[in-house]
């Protein structure tokens, strides 16, 4: 993939080297030092500009698959996101969000995935707290659902019954099953429930608490 990444600090530093072996790099930075910070790595091109600038966001999406912008400035991101994605056809985007209060609105201007540092920590805090041994795995965008994952408890009512025979929460379902000696299936009506197979479900957000207490605790 060719990345396109607005913003050359810590984070982009650390992210580069994570993704320089197997992808086109491009920096945009309105630092003309910045450059130096990625002198032996793999990039392909670094752009000293306005990373929310048209004309330096053509420049360097030609042919991006994916513009990341992280820089401190939540507009700055915003718009790079879209510009690229709306006037450039950068097919997907990434912002940071430093004020956790703007991931909402950037998602509703278009905005494909908006991440909050704060939020991020305080959610994994929160699941550790409250649901030990499950933990969320995807939030799905525009809806009250969600991924989870966890081990299925030898404490469960579910244990040893079929998909058909339990009674899942309200409209919760298992979309992957994984058995003890690791085979992973896709559940159907037959599948039989065992104590210690990892599951993956859809479930809503509200009814996570009432499945955690019922096959996990």
């Amino acid at each position: 993939m060719k990345i396109v990444i607005v913003g050359a600090g810590k984070l982009a530093y650390y992210l580069i080297r994570e993704l320089e072996a197997e992808h086109e790099i491009v920096i945009i930075d309105l630092d003309p030092q910045a450059a130096l910070k990625f002198a032996d790595y793999s990039i392909a091109e670094v752009i000293n500009g306005d990373g929310s600038s048209y004309p330096i966001l053509k420049e360097a999406c030609d042919d991006a698959d994916l513009l990341v912008a992280l820089t401190d400035k939540d507009e700055t991101n915003m718009i790079a996101c879209q510009i690229a994605e709306k006037h450039l056809g950068v097919p997907a985007s990434i912002a940071r969000v430093n004020n956790p209060k703007n991931e909402s609105v950037m998602e509703h201007f278009g905005v494909d995935h908006a991440f909050s540092e704060t939020q991020i920590l305080a959610r994994m805090i929160e699941q550790e707290i409250d649901y030990r041994g499950l933990r969320i795995v995807h939030r799905i965008k525009n809806s009250d659902h969600v991924l989870i994952e966890f081990i299925l408890s030898e404490k469960s009512d579910a244990c040893g019954k079929t998909m058909a025979e339990y009674k899942f929460v309200h409209d919760s379902r298992v979309v992957v099953l994984a058995s003890k000696d690791g085979q992973t299936v896709t559940p159907i009506g037959s599948t039989m429930m065992e104590a210690g197979c990892q599951m993956m479900m859809v479930c809503a957000q509200k009814d996570i608490e009432q499945i955690w207490k019922e096959m996990v605790c």
